[in-house]
């Protein structure tokens, strides 16, 4: 019995089952805070009210910004917890929470006198979905280890790639990989960070992204080569190097995307937004997902349509970098 395998399914499931939670049974909404002003009423998202068991009381608001510069750093909300008289400070990537209450910095009026926070309760959705992630990265580890496996019957198979063209791939995912460490570098290093990215999961996450991405483009170029390859066996062996990339870039990509559902839990109060980017790395992600189950959708398995496939997919990780930073927008637009 495949452990892991099983274990890779049992954690989408349990994450489903935690969303479903959260939609049935937690609430979200937004607090409107004036300075000085007690409060224990939020505006949930179907536009009715609900009462918090406590009051908060905003005592002051203000914008942290970058040394000798107006680009904020960050949004900051003090306010005391009453009757306790509890003083707290809610900013960015740093939540308050209270008897099963979340409140995050949401937004704020531009007098500095009243502050937006976004509410949520569900004490049961997010348990649930966060013990589904586990069980989803520990899965994903175990898997390359696991016998028997896709992964394994491929990795084995490359063995007789030409030595010259196993240097070829190594030094041009190398180099590609540098690429990636470099355009992190220089985008989180060497550049004032908005105040919502300011927080330790932005390495993960956008390395991760940025390293699948980068796998995709090299198996893409491998694709291409295996449509001017004349030899069905040269096909066949450039397939089973792009699977065996494919196999860490998807998992890796995986990853990626549920450490920022986590952030996004974090920083906006929400898994999931539906937002452009949200929805299209989705879709990446299930159309490379297709290509690691050949025993099920049996056309793929063909060389020449998987190196199509495989060129075609790629098209999906442009839209997804490119085409919502310039053409839909959304709240990853910056990304």
């Amino acid at each position: 019995m495949k452990i892991f395998t099983r274990g890779l399914d049992a954690a989408i499931i349990i994450i489903l089952a935690g969303a479903l939670v959260t939609h049935f049974w937690g609430e979200s909404g937004q607090m409107h805070l004036e300075r000085y002003s007690p409060s224990s009423k939020f505006t949930l998202e179907n536009r009715g009210e609900a009462l918090l068991p406590f009051q908060l009381r905003l005592e002051e608001f203000r914008i942290e910004y970058y040394p000798g510069s107006e680009m904020p750093m960050d949004y900051i909300s003090a306010v005391t917890l009453l009757p306790d008289g509890k003083k707290y400070t809610i900013s960015m990537n740093h939540i308050l929470r209270r008897k099963g209450y979340r409140f995050l910095q949401a937004d704020y009026e531009p007098d500095l006198q009243s502050s937006i926070l976004a509410v949520n309760h569900d004490p049961w959705g997010i348990g649930i979905t966060y013990t589904g992630y586990i069980l989803l990265l520990v899965s994903m580890i175990g898997f390359f280890f696991e016998k028997g496996t896709g992964f394994r019957e491929v990795a084995r198979s490359i063995r007789e790639v030409p030595r010259r063209a196993r240097i070829t791939f190594t030094i041009a995912g190398v180099l590609l990989l540098a690429g990636c460490f470099w355009m992190i570098c220089r985008k989180l290093l060497f550049q004032p960070l908005m105040p919502v990215l300011r927080s330790p999961l932005l390495w993960i996450h956008v390395a991760g992204m940025i390293i699948c991405y980068s796998v995709f483009a090299l198996v893409t170029v491998n694709g291409i080569a295996g449509l001017l390859s004349k030899s069905r066996e040269t096909q066949e062996l450039l397939q089973n190097v792009s699977l065996t990339f494919l196999y860490p870039a998807v998992f890796l990509m995986a990853f990626g995307t549920f450490i920022g559902a986590v952030w996004a839990n974090i920083s906006w109060g929400t898994y999931w937004s539906w937002d452009p980017k949200e929805t299209w790395a989705l879709i990446t992600l299930i159309v490379y997902g297709l290509l690691l189950h050949g025993k099920t959708i049996r056309p793929l398995k063909r060389p020449v349509i998987f190196h199509i496939f495989v060129i075609l997919a790629f098209l999906c990780v442009l839209i997804t970098y490119f085409g919502v930073n310039y053409i839909f927008g959304g709240m990853h637009s910056y990304a």
